[in-house]
């Protein structure tokens, strides 16, 4: 069965419209290490953050305008590992300032 006689729900997901892919794991173990000596608990609470702001970007990946994915996965990469919750972050920022810009005018 090809993918155009699949059901909706079981048709593969378009590369374009996935969450882009991180090492969360490498990420948190990199920031719970900064400064020389390794906390267990920064890795834990930094792995939390990474899998709800991934699992937030999910459900809206798809929607978002390919501007705002290829921008904020650019910032979520800088620095090299990326990070959930960076673009989590800036997909907010952008939508918000989207939104301020529609109305915005310069006041003489």
């Amino acid at each position: 069965m090809g993918a155009a006689t699949m059901p909706p729900l079981l048709q593969p997901v378009n590369a374009a419209e996935a969450v882009p892919r991180y090492d969360p794991g490498s990420y948190c173990d990199e920031v719970a290490g900064f400064g020389g000596s390794y906390s267990e608990l920064t890795r834990d609470g930094c792995m939390d953050m990474e899998q709800s702001a991934y699992d937030a970007l999910k459900t809206q990946w798809s929607e978002l305008s390919p501007r705002i994915r290829e921008y904020c996965d650019e910032v979520a990469r800088f620095g090299g590992k990326g990070s959930y919750l960076t673009l989590q972050g800036c997909v907010q920022m952008e939508q918000g300032a989207a939104a301020r810009n529609r109305d915005r005018a310069f006041k003489f």
